[in-house]
């Protein structure tokens, strides 16, 4: 019997695509927080900043609260592969 894709494979996909569609204006404003992100005590903290400046650039545009998970899922995941 076939199973179908996982609900897991599907959120991974949408945080990947949401991943690629970083733009050069959001990939500067992660870069700028990455040193405060690698200490682990300032990372929510560090989450907060990062949407203040994408939100003042207009990057995400209008977010709910699932569109901001994902966008932070992006996040993370940048600054978990570039740290």
């Amino acid at each position: 019997m076939a199973r179908g894709p996982s609900s897991r494979t599907g959120s991974v996909s949408a945080v990947a695509r949401t991943a690629q569609r970083l733009s050069e204006e959001g990939i500067d404003i992660l870069k700028s927080h990455l040193e405060a992100w690698k200490d682990k005590r300032s990372r929510p903290g560090v989450y907060r900043e990062v949407h203040k400046e994408a939100k003042k650039l207009n990057l995400g545009g209008e977010m709910n609260r699932e569109e901001w998970d994902t966008q932070k899922e992006a996040y993370k995941t940048w600054f978990y592969n570039h740290g």
